[in-house]
């Protein structure tokens, strides 16, 4: 198994304990990494026949430029740059700019896979949004991608992995002042999100509130409008001025089963665990865009439809692969 994935419940614990978790809080996010990481291993002995998506590239080449043109077309509806004046980041369209992540960050990471260096321009192109969650997914995503090629090549060293964390956190903090926020803004979103969780948990009850339709929210507040489903969490905690709030990795899962969001946490980790030994570009691909979403997920959570729909092809291409490999043993792990 590829040890990328095992950053996720390893940041999660770590997140909530900078955060100062309340100790039934600690406990319920320790059972959730446990189970993550659990899944992983389970994952990683279950053999799969990687047969990718029979995906025509110049599709691919389409669909980033496609992505590269929202940001363009939303700019000149908005006749301003978000990043340079973050106000107007608000009048944003949400269906565009969920298609601009949808498209983009899939399609960028696959053109990087193939040697197309103007892949890169995506996340260049994504901070023009002003917003730090997928300029950090695509630079993960891309990150990642890199990484694991140097490291099946041996030529990864130590002072990439200190340049590769340090441009992050430059990056991070750069859109973080354009935006006319400070440094402390970042850890008071730890704290606050992180309270949050605190609330959710204490108050939830043990099988959940909402069973299920806080995460399916993620797709019907795209397609039908309503509550999206941060927004049912600040329902939750009574905050009716219109804003949104993130409840980390498992808040939104707690919300909706109580402890039994171990079983969706398994069952992640069992999606890392088998989609890690990708070898198709098309599957590399989802693998690399998901577990960025898992990683900026410890605190935003996974809970929007682009997201679901990344996921979704991931876990359609490993059941099919799955189930070809118990017909003719001999795909990956068998």
């Amino acid at each position: 198994m590829k040890g990328l994935p095992l950053l996720i419940p390893l940041l999660f614990i770590g997140f909530i304990s900078l955060g100062l978790a309340e100790p039934k809080t600690m406990a319920m996010g320790v059972a959730f990494a446990v189970s993550i990481i659990l899944g992983m291993y389970k994952g990683a002995e279950i053999g799969w026949d990687d047969r990718g998506l029979d995906i025509d590239e110049r599709y691919i080449v389409w669909a980033f430029w496609i992505s590269i043109a929202i940001i363009g077309l939303q700019i000149l509806m908005l006749r301003s740059v978000p990043l340079l004046h973050p106000s107007v980041r608000t009048s944003l369209n949400p269906r565009l700019t969920a298609l601009t992540y949808f498209l983009g960050v899939p399609s960028s990471v696959y053109l990087f896979l193939r040697g197309r260096r103007y892949a890169l321009v995506y996340p260049v192109a994504v901070a023009l949004y002003a917003y730090r969650t997928p300029v950090l997914v695509s630079v993960i995503a891309l990150g990642a991608a890199y990484y694991e090629k140097m490291k099946e090549t041996g030529r990864v060293r130590f002072q990439h992995i200190i340049a590769a964390v340090a441009a992050l956190a430059i990056l991070g903090i750069g859109i973080t002042f354009l935006r006319g926020e400070t440094l402390g803004s970042l850890w008071i979103r730890i704290q606050s999100s992180t309270s949050v969780l605190d609330i959710i948990v204490w108050r939830a009850g043990w099988n959940g509130l909402y069973h299920g339709y806080l995460q399916w929210s993620g797709i019907k507040s795209y397609l039908a409008g309503g509550y999206s489903p941060r927004g049912l969490v600040a329902k939750f905690l009574y905050v009716h001025t219109g804003v949104t709030i993130t409840p980390t990795l498992l808040g939104g899962m707690y919300l909706d089963f109580g402890v039994f969001a171990v079983i969706e946490g398994f069952l992640l980790g069992v999606y890392y665990g088998m989609i890690g030994r990708a070898v198709h570009p098309v599957t590399m691909t989802l693998y690399y865009s998901t577990l960025a979403y898992g990683i900026v997920g410890v605190e935003t959570g996974i809970l929007d439809l682009p997201v679901y729909l990344l996921f979704g092809l991931g876990a359609y291409i490993i059941i099919t692969g799955w189930r070809s490999a118990k017909r003719e043993p001999g795909g990956i792990g068998s």
